[in-house]
């Protein structure tokens, strides 16, 4: 998780290969003019159901929001944003 690419502000979070980190794709992409702390990446998998989700929080400095974005990433071809909460 980053919160610049390329001088740009934003929320970016890369998934890359361990031997191969120049070769990389974006999980996520938000461009905003925000920075953020006290961010927190966490990987939830149920074995039961055969899913993971990929949980993202942060906080935007100076505006004071905490959000929250669930992502499923069962399917590594198609992530789908599961949920999202934003609150002050």
């Amino acid at each position: 998780m980053a919160n610049k690419f390329k001088k740009k502000l934003g929320l970016f979070i890369i998934r890359m290969e361990e031997e191969h980190p120049e070769k990389f794709n974006f999980l996520l992409k938000l461009k905003n003019k925000l920075d953020i702390g006290d961010a927190n990446i966490e990987v939830h998998k149920c074995q039961t159901r055969h899913y993971k989700e990929l949980i993202i929080s942060y906080k935007t400095i100076y505006m004071n929001t905490f959000n929250v974005t669930v992502l499923d990433i069962t399917n590594p071809k198609a992530f789908k944003t599961v949920f999202r909460h934003e609150s002050f």
